[in-house]
């Protein structure tokens, strides 16, 4: 192995940003000074949080998820001349990947309809799928640029993945390309349970290829789960909003640091301490989103036909926010647990498989096409997959493959729960020495990623939960 191909190995080992230190630190202090488990009230939520979220297009369930299409975002033939004319200009001005994004990939007619879906994943249903790109024209460098500049409309802001400071991740079965079996999520094609991905505003995933048969994906409100866990078992919300669940971190010191899995953030201004100040200590580093809602009378956002103006400034309401990785928490084949985390309790465990049901209780499906794109809000939509198989007839190129962004939209952002800024921090904080990476091949992504497991413990952090 050449010099030049390790040359991007980090050489640092921290896994969060030092600036984040103290409240590392608070963490395993508040985990310590824990009582055994608290006396929890089993028949109320917790003090100041809603008994009920009122009704708003991001409480659906498979009955009331809108079955016309007006979530899908389709792209007409005069529009994608547009993204062709913009990918020329980017070519023809050699712009890095990190100089792509509105400005630079201008989209007149289409821009506009990217930029009210962005609105509604932030305050609308929380999810859309944006279709129409024939990928097989583009070569995998062209895909890159469209990808950019696609995504640059729900977030200009792209997060780190890996410790190599990877900004795009690519997804595919390594098996049916000659690579050895291998465990991490994102490089099998086995099913995944509900879970958020590490902590991240927006998730997108660009669909080069489908898969022959499976690899679907389901979706389920998390504020549809939290009015059923407010009528039917409170207790669990208690459980769920503890600061004691232990994530791993996958050999980095400390092995583990503790927080929620779910957070309630009350309605802008309730929290304010009288100053004008939002009261939640977050500051600059999570700026809070511009007051805009959409109507929480809505059931449905159209977004064949919607525009920035027509979105209209609805009361402000509280939302509900989680951040769930199961195998940080239970460990899994290609992480397994150390033995000095501690466990999760009976009652942890019995709450994540009661998360895990309703999910699949309120879920909805829906499978990527070839060119397709699907934007989520990551904090309060779970998501999972199906299994997946390729025909291995085929040619490989055929085979199953998407590409995975971190996005943060910095005007529209929610508020970063301050217990969320350690994971929050290993995705858009800073690292000495770490630069930005933009690998297009994806078998060249696979191989950094192996390396980096072979060579630093914490090599799979952005391979443990996968689309």
């Amino acid at each position: 192995m050449s010099a030049a191909e390790m040359s991007y190995v980090p050489s640092y080992g921290d896994y969060y940003p030092k600036d984040l230190q103290d409240l590392l630190t608070e963490s395993q202090e508040v985990y310590r000074n824990l009582p055994e488990r608290p006396d929890y009230p089993e028949k109320t939520v917790p003090k100041g949080w809603p008994s009920s979220l009122p009704p708003a297009p991001m409480i659906w369930d498979s009955q009331t998820f809108p079955t016309d299409n007006s979530h899908i975002l389709q792209i007409t033939p005069s529009e994608l001349q547009e993204i062709n004319t913009a990918l020329r200009l980017v070519q023809d001005l050699s712009l890095p990947h990190s100089e792509i994004n509105k400005a630079t990939f201008a989209l007149p007619t289409l821009g506009p309809r990217l930029d009210a879906a962005c609105q509604s994943v932030h305050f609308g249903l929380g999810i859309c799928f944006v279709n129409g790109i024939p990928t097989e024209d583009y070569t995998a460098e062209e895909n890159v640029y469209i990808l950019l500049g696609v995504s640059s409309y729900f977030g200009e802001t792209r997060g780190r993945q890996r410790d190599d400071g990877a900004r795009l991740i690519h997804i595919f079965h390594a098996l049916t390309r000659g690579f050895p079996a291998n465990l991490s999520p994102i490089f099998n094609n086995h099913a995944q349970v509900f879970h958020n991905d590490i902590t991240t505003d927006i998730l997108c995933m660009y669909c080069l290829s489908p898969s022959s048969s499976g690899g679907s994906n389901s979706y389920a409100s998390l504020h549809k789960i939290y009015n059923y866990l407010a009528e039917h078992n409170p207790d669990v919300i208690h459980t769920l909003a503890a600061p004691d669940w232990p994530f791993d971190t996958y050999g980095y010191n400390p092995p583990f640091h503790t927080r929620p899995l779910l957070f309630y953030t009350p309605p802008d201004g309730e929290e304010d301490g009288g100053d004008g100040s939002d009261g939640s200590e977050d500051g600059d580093r999570t700026p809070r989103a511009s007051v805009l809602n959409l109507s929480p009378c809505s059931s449905t956002i159209d977004l064949t036909s919607l525009t920035p103006d027509t979105l209209t400034t609805a009361p402000k309401i509280g939302r509900i926010l989680a951040s769930l990785s199961p195998r940080q928490l239970s460990g899994s084949k290609v992480h397994p647990r150390p033995s000095g985390i501690p466990a999760l309790t009976p009652r942890q465990q019995e709450a994540l498989t009661l998360l895990e049901s309703l999910c699949q209780k309120f879920s909805i499906t829906h499978t990527l096409s070839r060119g397709s794109f699907v934007f989520l809000n990551n904090l309060t939509v779970f998501h999972n997959r199906g299994p997946y198989f390729d025909d291995l007839q085929a040619p490989v190129e055929s085979h199953r493959h998407l590409i995975r962004m971190f996005l943060r939209n910095e005007e529209l952002a929610w508020t970063t729960p301050k217990e969320l800024w350690l994971d929050w921090g290993r995705v858009f904080g800073e690292f000495d020495g770490v630069e930005e990476r933009w690998v297009v091949n994806k078998e060249k992504d696979y191989r950094d990623q192996q390396r980096g497991m072979v060579e630093y413990t914490a090599g799979g952090e952005g391979g443990d939960d996968a689309y």
